[in-house]
């Protein structure tokens, strides 16, 4: 059998050369990404603060045992007996 011999147009490794060039561009645009940073920011917080506040009891909220100093719901007034 005879050597092997590659069938496809190739170059081998050692035979190719490598170049660099730079690619020119202008400079990024500072305010317009501030600007972007902060709205992300700002959106953060507000989601963050969402879920803060759903995790949360509401200022509403009482306990039924604190709830409910008589049975009918009536408060005594300051001076009257509870019977």
């Amino acid at each position: 059998m005879g050597a092997y011999v590659k069938k496809t147009n190739r170059r081998r490794y050692e035979d190719r050369s490598f170049s660099v060039r730079p690619v020119h561009r202008d400079a990024p645009d500072l305010h317009k990404l501030c600007e972007v940073l902060i709205r992300l920011t700002m959106q953060e917080t507000g989601q963050s603060r969402i879920a803060r506040r759903a995790a949360e009891p509401p200022d509403t909220y009482r306990a039924a045992a604190v709830a409910a100093p008589g049975a009918d719901g009536h408060r005594p007034a300051s001076g009257e007996t509870v019977e």
